[in-house]
Parts: C-alpha cells; sequence; structure tokens
C-alpha cells in the first residue's frame, strides 16, 4: 500500500511518501554482482512476469548496445527470470545496463539500498520456491572481448549446469554471497512441482 500526501502551509509545500509492505522473513542466500576487492561488477538482472520471446529481445538489444558477451538465463517460476552476463564491468557501465533494462524496478535499486552496495540473485532456494534453474544462454559474438569473471562463471556452470563459455577468464575464484531475508510469496505452480 502506498499513500502519498501533500499540503501547503506558510507559503511551502509538504510532501509526504508513505509505503507499508510486508517484512520480509524467509531467509535465503544471494550471489553477489561484485568482483571481490575490484569496483568491477557482473551484470546481473531480475525480471518479474516476464515472457523469454521479449525477454531474449531486450538481452540481444542490450548485448548490441553495449557490446556485452554472452547472457545466462535462470527460471526463478513459471514467469520469473534471472539473467547474468559474466564481463567485468566499471560501476558505471553496469549502472547503465541494469538502468536501461526492464527489470524489475526494486532490484534495480538494490546498488543504492544493500549495505554492500551491489546487486544480489538468489541462488538457493526460498521457502517452498526451489532454487533457479538454468533454462538457456543466449550467445553474442562479444564474448571474450572483456575480461570474464571466472568465479561467477565457475559458480553458473558446477552450481546450475549452465553453459558458460569462459573464453577470457580473469583468473579469480573468490565469490561474494549475501544471506538475507526476502518475501515468502509462493507460487501454486512451483508447489505443484514438488
Amino acid at each position: 500500500m502506498r499513500i502519498s500526501l501533500s499540503s501547503s502551509f506558510l507559503g511551502k509545500t509538504f510532501h509526504f511518501k508513505f509505503q507499508v509492505f510486508n517484512t520480509p522473513v524467509e531467509p535465503t542466500t544471494g550471489i553477489s554482482a561484485r568482483i571481490p576487492h575490484t569496483t568491477e561488477y557482473v551484470v546481473l538482472l531480475d525480471y518479474d512476469n516476464i515472457v523469454d520471446p521479449r525477454l531474449e529481445d531486450e538481452l540481444v538489444y542490450l548485448q548490441e548496445l553495449y557490446q556485452l558477451g554472452d547472457f545466462h538465463v535462470f527460471a526463478t517460476n513459471e514467469f520469473g527470470r534471472h539473467v547474468a552476463c559474466i564481463d567485468r564491468l566499471p560501476i558505471r557501465k553496469a549502472l547503465q545496463v541494469v538502468h536501461t533494462s526492464t527489470c524489475d524496478f526494486n532490484f534495480k535499486q538494490g546498488i543504492r539500498i544493500n549495505e554492500y552496495r551491489t546487486w544480489i540473485l538468489r541462488a538457493l532456494e526460498k521457502g517452498n520456491r526451489p532454487k533457479p534453474k538454468y533454462l538457456y544462454s543466449i550467445e553474442s559474438s562479444y564474448n571474450g572481448k572483456r575480461l570474464q569473471s571466472e568465479a561467477h562463471g565457475l559458480f553458473f556452470q558446477n552450481y546450475y549446469g549452465a553453459n558458460i563459455r569462459l573464453t577470457k577468464p580473469d583468473g579469480n575464484t573468490e565469490l561474494e554471497v549475501q544471506g538475507y531475508k526476502t518475501g515468502s510469496k509462493i507460487n501454486v505452480k512451483d508447489l505443484e512441482r514438488k
């Protein structure tokens, strides 16, 4: 629930915004977009309620616009998708990519509200929802143009079975993870899979 109020008093306008949301209670763990001990990031995106043909069009557009390598797509539920590109990007470029995308608004803000100043994608189960599942990769002719995060690439490959073309690894094998609490929304289709 959101409430927005405006009031004028003594030649000033006061604008108040008030929002109520469920307190996150479901513990889980996610991986960080930040490359440890650097100011560089990989691209992580979180989409709610999107169909794959639309997502694929957008990811190809982002690859061409920013000359990015392969994108790897993971299902969180029927229409929820996590996306990763393991290219190493300076923070300004990573911000541009994330903000150009149509991914979830709250996810875009993550770097500003997370105490470690990074984006986090869920890696483990969340309540009754299983961990994300690897679906497919969108290959790019720009793959290997930039250094790639070896740690992220190996994680996606070993933990999810993703098809990672690690052509220009950075030699770093350290990955940041973060525990956090999230909402406990349960999708009926997730429960049917168990």
